[in-house]
């Protein structure tokens, strides 16, 4: 005979059959075990946390609101003016920035590789070339040596010739002792010498001959000489470079007007190894007057080619001078480190004969849009 306890139990379950029944539907996907549904009642809470997992398995969703997006506005694809260009848009111009317009027009006149030389010392190629002459004092201030050599770069076979001064506080030279020592590299000595005064006009000298087959051989790259003067306990140090630029202008020049109405002198080139090389060249009138220079870089192979030096025609209309015009002096140098850069050279080549009329009257910037 069933008790209450009893009949409370059966009663529970089948209530719980029914609703599991109502929840899933009849297609049988969701059930439960006897074992699950007939645990003793002090278990209720674990039989409520096993039907919510039950529904949470069968993949019950929760409908969510997507919030709308608010439309993409593209950005306007506008470029900022430059200052200067914001200067040229402004119509209430005043005068400081008519002036920077003019300087700006000024800088932009001609293109980058050329450059006026406004007078014979302001020449950047000869300027590269000068000699550096050191004076250094003693401890007392009553002595100064002066020293420099006759160039600062040279070929394997060329001589090189040192000089040496000492003066009193008058500037008067003296009768002194001067040694050499011949260093390549801040570490490599390779000679001791002494220099002599062989005219006796108070200018010490030595010479030495960069020979190529010499022992130990003689490595392109910075040499310095190390000069000594015992007597008045003073040192210091001139430097050269001994370059191998493995080009050499062949001394053959042509020259011609180019379509844009710029001046074009092509120099050949013999080339014994591939490498990048650096040209640099002066244009002088036929009367010595300097014009302006130029420059190109780019790499060559072996063979002998020719290489286009181009002169900006509105730098020559602004000479004023007409043709024909001196190609006074070209550098040129191997790229590498250090630089290999050949002694100048002074092609004294001149151009045909040509009007300032034949050069183009326009700006560089102008042409270009910038």
């Amino acid at each position: 005979m069933l008790n209450k306890k009893t009949i409370s139990l059966v009663a529970l379950v089948i209530v719980s059959a029914a609703f599991i029944f109502l929840m899933n539907g009849t297609d049988g996907s969701f059930s439960m075990t006897l074992n699950e549904l007939t645990q003793n009642s002090a278990d209720k809470s674990q039989l409520k946390h096993t039907l919510a997992r039950k529904t949470l398995n069968k993949g019950a969703q929760i409908p969510v609101q997507t919030p709308k997006q608010a439309p993409i506005i593209p950005k306007a694809d506008v470029s900022p003016l430059s200052y200067i260009d914001s200067i040229k848009a402004n119509t209430e111009k005043t005068s400081f920035h008519e002036a920077l317009l003019k300087d700006h027009q000024n800088q932009n006149k001609y293109p980058d590789y050329n450059q006026r030389i406004a007078s014979i010392e302001q020449d950047p190629i000869e300027r590269r070339y000068e000699i550096d002459e050191r004076t250094t004092q003693n401890e007392e201030g009553d002595k100064q040596l002066t020293i420099w050599t006759d160039k600062k770069y040279y070929l394997h076979g060329d001589d090189v010739t040192v000089f040496a001064i000492l003066e009193d506080a008058s500037g008067v030279r003296m009768t002194t002792d001067f040694f050499g020592q011949l260093i390549y590299s801040e570490t490599q000595d390779l000679q001791h010498f002494k220099f002599y005064d062989s005219d006796h006009d108070g200018i010490y000298e030595y010479q030495l001959t960069l020979d190529q087959d010499k022992n130990p051989a003689l490595l392109a790259g910075i040499y310095k000489i190390l000069i000594i003067n015992n007597t008045n306990k003073m040192i210091d140090a001139a430097s050269f470079t001994l370059s191998q630029p493995e080009a050499q202008l062949t001394g053959e020049y042509r020259d011609t007007v180019s379509a844009e109405g710029d001046l074009l002198i092509q120099a050949e080139v013999k080339v014994a190894a591939k490498n990048r090389f650096y040209f640099q060249a002066a244009l002088y009138s036929s009367t010595n007057d300097p014009i302006g220079s130029t420059q190109i870089s780019g790499e060559l192979s072996p063979g002998r080619q020719w290489v286009s030096l181009e002169f900006d025609g509105l730098m020559i209309r602004d000479a004023g001078e007409p043709g024909p015009y001196l190609l006074k002096s070209i550098s040129l140098a191997k790229v590498a480190f250090p630089i290999q850069r050949a002694p100048l050279i002074y092609p004294e080549f001149y151009t045909q004969g040509y009007s300032v009329d034949q050069f183009r009257t326009t700006n560089y910037a102008e042409d270009k849009g910038t």
